[in-house]
């Protein structure tokens, strides 16, 4: 589905999340939103693209643990999800986070205390991408 770290359909670069720069980078931004300009949450937009090295392209996700757990998924970047969501708590406890994903990862809205992610919401795209396609044919 493209060279590792490019995103082929939106013609993007992907992080590394296994790089200690670039987690300090992307860590220290949270941080630097809620401090100098008191945002109370994020949304993490494609998340799908990043938990998966497929990127979510051409996948139908059809629920099945498989998905969730093998050799498509970036160990890496829910790692990084994770360490994210449990420093914005410690720094902001009432700091609400929702993940933009398709896939319906297992435990990506489970407290990371109790073995997820950490998220508190999470926004799936598929139906309204899927109008927004339908749309014009009406």
């Amino acid at each position: 589905h493209g060279e590792a770290g490019h995103h082929r359909i939106w013609g993007t670069r992907c992080f590394d999340y296994g790089s200690y720069e670039v987690l300090r980078f992307l860590m220290s931004n949270l941080l630097f939103w809620i401090e100098e300009y008191q945002f109370d949450g994020y949304r993490f937009d494609g998340v799908t693209a990043m938990l998966y090295f497929h990127r979510g392209i051409e996948w139908d996700f059809v629920g099945g643990t498989s998905e969730y757990f093998s050799r498509h998924v970036d160990a890496q970047a829910v790692a990084y999800l994770t360490a994210a969501n449990q420093m914005l708590r410690e720094a902001l406890p009432q700091c609400l986070t929702v993940a933009e994903d398709v896939s319906g990862f297992a435990g990506l809205c489970r407290p990371v205390l109790r073995g997820g992610v950490g998220f508190d919401f999470r926004l799936g795209m598929g139906p309204p991408d899927e109008w927004q396609r339908l749309a014009p044919r009406f």
